[in-house]
């Protein structure tokens, strides 16, 4: 069988590589659909949620008329201490 053309030589030697290939792709795939299966598992967990409830308690404020400072308490009135 030494005597094979160089043609059927090339072929078989393809084959084997396309075989390799084939293999590789199907690995490939079997990881992205474990990570798109992971993935839903992961957003489909419950989700610990707090709610806290406004009883006429504190209450904390950030916003423009503050200047962007943390002021804890119901309502919040400017004074001139407040602004220097």
């Amino acid at each position: 069988m030494e005597n094979q053309p160089l043609a059927t030589e090339l072929i078989k030697e393809l084959r084997a590589s396309n075989r390799r290939w084939f293999i590789i792709a199907l690995v490939e795939l079997v990881v992205i659909i474990a990570i798109v299966i992971g993935f839903l598992w992961y957003i489909s967990l419950p989700i610990d949620e707090i709610s806290v409830e406004a009883d006429g308690g504190n209450a904390n404020y950030i916003g423009h008329d503050l200047e962007g400072e943390l002021y804890n308490g119901e309502s919040y009135e400017k004074t001139q201490s407040d602004t220097q």
